[in-house]
């Protein structure tokens, strides 16, 4: 618990670190004064004027939202003035409309005028070069509104240099900037570390799910603040949008399914089903242009409404089981404080108070943080799932170890011989078995106890390794019992072999006098036999190792 809590505190530190590194690199005081046209706005709505009015108020006046033909004239009744700068621009944000932009009755540009009835028009701030000769003139824009439901509540136009503005507007997002950043470069490399290096292990869907929710917030949080639109067309920037917030639903319920596999799940699965079907139909439906993206915003949040109530009774679900599950655990709490953090977005979208959210540092502090959480927590998974899998490497290998290799001389074992004999037996080698078997080791156990016959057979494993070395393999095949099998190798090379073998054990003998080295050993050839299989060159090299043995023990009766 201790380590968790220690990774989770450190996450939080360099989230925190990075976006204040970044906060301090990125930092921008604008050299020239940029002139933001608040009141003293005339709005001109179905033949009413509203006077001295506040752009980002406009909605609480007329009690309305905009229909789908609606013609809006904004007059500001003030000359504009004199910045003295290179550039002049005039930045003001449209939502879902055409606009003509004029200065003293003189058009000055235009967009989406000659649109089709059908082409999406997005949410985006528009750059308008001033001419020269602006001060002093009085600006006008006309509003066509091209979606019906479109909201009434405007932001106040700015007047400045063009790059002041443009930094201006991106420093007072920047939190969400780096979040949005941070998320998709997280995301895309968990998701590729996951999917190359860890496929097929226990868990490893779940992180890809999770990875993939991250890259959704991230394309959700770069376009939902304005941020991507003016590098792509309005319309791109909020299809996008909406497209990444009616996939998150989707993900979250996908990776809560995951999580709870093994559990009665029919409720989650109609919902996320759902859920994913009516998200995917929105979709289609608006890239043929039938009915577009922002008028299923009302019937997406209820089912995500709905969707938050499932993830807070499998939380309860959780909690009450007491499972022991830390991924879950994790995941699951992540989730949680994200949906939470996004219920502060759909609950303001659906109001329709805010029509950007550089307006409420609540929504520019909050709902990135809530992404952030989710992030810190995948660190923490990532964390569990990698000592998780090092324990069970640790686990896989002491179990291999114990399945081929023999415990007390290091040596491989019977089944891995048996493996490496059934190779030999596919390949064209003219391979070569030599058949070992120790002398008189019984005689040692008996006489010196059974740790002087371990002795002897651990010190007689380590002398035929090295003679052995790099030439063949050597395994430990029963009690006494040694072979070695090397695939080319000619007699005179192998009877050296086995010379320097004998002189080893009789230097052994000089350092451990209680014990005596001694072998018996014989080996065969392939081309030796008629069946050529590694079976009967092993009988060979056993009955050449028999006849070497009783020649050893009648030596040693005549002396």
């Amino acid at each position: 618990m201790r380590k968790i809590f220690s990774l989770i505190t450190l996450s939080t530190l360099m989230v925190v670190a990075f976006l204040y590194t970044a906060h301090l690199l990125f930092y921008f005081k604008p050299e020239n004064m940029v002139y933001k046209l608040e009141r003293g706005w005339t709005v001109t709505y179905h033949n009413q004027q509203y006077l001295n009015t506040d752009l980002e108020k406009l909605g609480d006046q007329l009690e309305t939202k905009f229909a789908k033909g609606d013609n809006i004239v904004l007059y500001y009744s003030k000359p504009l003035l004199d910045l003295g700068v290179d550039t002049p621009y005039l930045f003001f944000k449209s939502q879902f409309c055409s606009y003509e932009v004029y200065l003293d009755g003189v058009l000055i540009a235009s967009q989406y005028t000659d649109s089709h009835s059908n082409n999406f028009v997005g949410i985006s701030y528009q750059p308008i070069a001033l001419p020269s000769d602006y001060p002093g003139k009085k600006l006008s824009i006309k509003l066509t509104v091209i979606e019906n439901e479109t909201k009434a509540n405007l932001i106040n136009p700015m007047i400045g240099q063009y790059e002041d503005i443009y930094r201006s507007l991106h420093q007072s997002v920047i939190f969400p900037f780096f979040t949005g950043c941070f998320l998709l470069v997280f995301g895309m490399v968990f998701f590729v570390i996951s999917l190359i290096f860890y496929m097929g292990s226990p868990g490893v869907t779940n992180q890809l799910f999770c990875s993939l929710l991250t890259i959704i917030l991230g394309v959700w949080t770069l376009t939902a603040f304005d941020i991507m639109d003016l590098i792509v067309p309005s319309g791109m920037a909020t299809t996008l949008e909406f497209v990444s917030l009616y996939l998150i639903a989707p993900c979250i319920y996908l990776i809560v399914y995951d999580l709870h596999k093994r559990q009665n799940n029919k409720i989650l699965i109609i919902m996320g089903s759902a859920t994913l079907g009516f998200s995917l139909l929105f979709m289609v439906l608006h890239f043929s242009n039938i009915v577009h993206l922002n008028h299923f915003e009302g019937p997406y949040y209820l089912m995500a409404f709905v969707g938050l109530g499932l993830l807070v009774a499998y939380d309860y679900i959780d909690i009450r089981s007491k499972s022991k599950n830390s991924s879950l655990i994790v995941t699951m709490l992540g989730l949680t404080v994200l949906s939470v953090s996004l219920l502060a977005y759909s609950l303001t979208s659906v109001i329709g108070k805010i029509a950007d959210y550089r307006q409420s540092w609540f929504h520019i502090i909050l709902i990135p943080f809530g992404s952030i959480i989710f992030v810190v927590m995948q660190l923490l998974n990532y964390f569990i799932f990698m000592t998780h899998s090092f324990a069970r490497k640790k686990e896989y290998q002491a179990l291999t170890k114990i399945a081929y290799v023999d415990n007390l001389t290091g040596l491989p074992n019977r089944v891995d011989f048996d493996e490496k004999m059934a190779a030999l037996d596919k390949s064209d080698y003219d391979f070569c078995l030599i058949s070992l078997d120790l002398n008189g080791l019984k005689e040692v156990n008996d006489n010196s106890g059974h740790p002087a016959g371990d002795r002897l057979l651990k010190s007689f494993a380590q002398a035929l390794a090295k003679t052995f070395e790099d030439i063949g393999d050597c395994a430990r095949i029963g009690g006494d019992e040694f072979v070695v099998m090397i695939k080319d190798i000619d007699s005179d090379t192998l009877d050296g072999l086995l010379k320097k073998l004998d002189e080893t054990l009789l230097e052994l003998d000089k350092v451990d006098v209680e014990i005596n080295h001694s072998v018996s050993y014989g080996y065969a050839y392939r081309h030796e036999t008629e069946d050529r299989n590694t079976h009967t060159v092993l009988m060979l090299a056993d009955k050449r190792m028999y006849s070497y043995k009783k020649q050893h023990y009648a030596h040693m009766m005549t002396r």
